[in-house]
């Protein structure tokens, strides 16, 4: 099922326009890749690395083992797709402490007024560019997932 979703999701972000050429994650390579980057962690205990680019789309894989700032993209959405882990994100409401990080990105220490879901392996979400979001994770919990970021 790890792996149905994803291609799903890959599939339907794809159908949208003529991709110049197919693309195939499996869940294992997601997996791994998320593996290799829980050793590579910054400061907010978080790793990522773009994996594609094709046209409008962004494909990555990123691991987390710390709650991460809120954010908001004027032009992007993100489709993100749990490999490992659980998260519980919060979307909408407005930035707390808000302040421009670079062109077009907004980042803050948290969202007010937003709503709250826990995300686990095969859940999908869709987050269109404006809205605010974070990702929170409970004290010794990590989460690896895949991203898809689209310009709008």
């Amino acid at each position: 099922m790890n792996l149905f979703v994803p291609v799903v999701v890959v599939a339907g972000v794809l159908a949208q326009s003529t991709p110049s050429q197919v693309r195939v994650w499996k869940a294992g390579e997601i997996d791994s890749r998320g593996a290799a980057l829980a050793k590579k962690l910054d400061a907010q205990k978080v790793a990522s690395e773009v994996i594609a680019t094709e046209g409008n789309r962004t494909f990555m894989v990123a691991h987390r083992e710390g709650s991460g700032l809120a954010e908001l993209h004027d032009k992007q959405a993100d489709i993100m797709v749990i490999s490992r882990g659980e998260v519980t994100m919060v979307y909408g409401g407005t930035i707390v402490d808000g302040k421009t990080t670079a062109p077009g990105e907004t980042r803050g220490s948290g969202i007010k007024g937003g709503t709250e879901v826990k995300l686990g392996p095969g859940d999908v979400l869709h987050i269109p560019a404006k809205v605010p979001h974070q990702m929170k994770l409970a004290p010794g919990t990590q989460v690896t997932y895949f991203v898809t970021k689209v310009v709008e």
